[in-house]
């Protein structure tokens, strides 16, 4: 009787060792997600506590990455690169008892010069300092630069939106032959007669705007080198349709070798 229970207490605790020792092999082929082709991206993942357990680069011509870690965990799976939109994306391995592949491919943002980060209504009407979406958007902005040391941007700076000028469209007449009472009066309409018309280019005001982007960095100083303005006052449609009157797109994208 003692002999079988050794014995079954031995097939037990050697299952759990082979159970905390058993691996799976995550791969795939990570991609980018404006073009799709393959890309050569740095990447760490870390389990739940925090402990990194695999860092290594997909295939650059390929875009395949394999990495042994163990199953039945969420992992933390973070790219980057100096071209490489910094990115994290939390993964769920299942259970396994035994060695298999893991299938699982990821995008990411590779930067190219002229890339459009963020395009929206910054400012409002006359104000120097940006608004709340305009106040986020810069935050993200200085995020994005701390993460990639070696990126730049390109802030556009668009003339305001004009005042709307609306006209009164008069309600369609009701039909006479239709007993008063029954149907609720259709009030006049309003139309917009300017979407997309913008004020004349005010540089003055472009100017102070400038000044109170660059004082909401943390250390202005470091990161002006790597922030350039322009001022347009061109038309351009499809901004002017959106509203939109700050534009951010990457500049320069060099290595630390270039």
């Amino acid at each position: 009787m003692q002999r079988i229970l050794i014995a079954v207490l031995t097939i037990f605790t050697l299952s759990t060792v082979n159970a905390q020792e058993t691996t799976v092999l995550l791969k795939g082929i990570i991609t980018d997600r404006a073009t799709g082709k393959p890309v050569g991206v740095n990447y760490e993942i870390t389990d739940a506590q925090g402990m990194k357990v695999a860092d290594a680069k997909s295939n650059g011509k390929t875009g395949e990455y394999s990495s042994a870690i163990k199953p039945g965990a969420d992992y933390t799976m973070f790219f980057y690169g100096f071209d490489i939109l910094k990115s994290t994306k939390t993964i769920s391995i299942p259970p396994a008892s035994k060695y298999e592949e893991v299938p699982m491919d990821f995008t990411v943002d590779k930067l190219v010069k002229g890339m459009e980060l963020f395009a929206v209504e910054g400012f409002d009407q006359g104000s120097v300092k940006v608004n709340t979406l305009g106040d986020k958007v810069m935050a993200e902005t200085i995020a994005i630069l701390k993460g990639n040391r070696n990126l730049h941007v390109n802030i556009t700076l668009l003339p305001d939106m004009a005042p709307p000028r609306y006209e009164t469209i008069a309600a369609p007449k009701q039909d006479k032959k239709k007993k008063k009472g029954n149907e609720p009066a259709i009030p006049p309409q309003q139309k917009l007669l300017n979407p997309t018309e913008r004020t004349s280019l005010n540089a003055e005001l472009q100017k102070q705007r400038m000044d109170a982007i660059i004082a909401s960095f943390p250390d202005a100083a470091a990161q002006m080198k790597r922030v350039h303005f322009i001022i347009d006052k061109s038309s351009d449609s499809q901004q002017d349709v959106k509203r939109n009157t700050m534009m951010i797109h990457v500049g320069e994208v060099k290595s630390l070798f270039d």
